[in-house]
């Protein structure tokens, strides 16, 4: 009986490996990132608004937040222009990649 649990132990390995190999070499090698698109997603998500905290305050982050939910504007549409809590230079400074990946809470 072990020959035969043996033998489909290594059928199986051979066909993950084979899977892998196919999803390496067609999904995975030359892949590109759209960086445009990538940062588009990110700055018209309501779940950056938890960036704006340790700047804004709970409260006011929390209403930009509803408020963007509820019209569909972005979180920037609303801070920046709108209700002018931040200017665009600060936003730029907090909303930076790097910022973003690795945040730097300022007050």
């Amino acid at each position: 009986m072990e020959p035969v649990i043996s033998f489909a132990l290594f059928t199986s390995i051979s066909y993950l490996t084979n899977a892998c190999d196919t999803l390496r070499e067609k999904c995975v090698v030359s892949i590109t990132a759209n960086a445009a698109h990538a940062a588009a997603l990110v700055h018209n998500s309501i779940g950056i608004v938890t960036q704006l905290n340790p700047v804004l305050g709970y409260e006011a982050s929390a209403s930009i937040a509803k408020e963007a939910l509820a019209t569909g504007k972005s979180v920037h549409d609303i801070a920046v222009t709108e209700r002018q809590l931040l200017t665009q230079a600060k936003w730029d400074e907090i909303f930076t990649f790097e910022n973003l990946i690795r945040p730097v809470f300022m007050q």
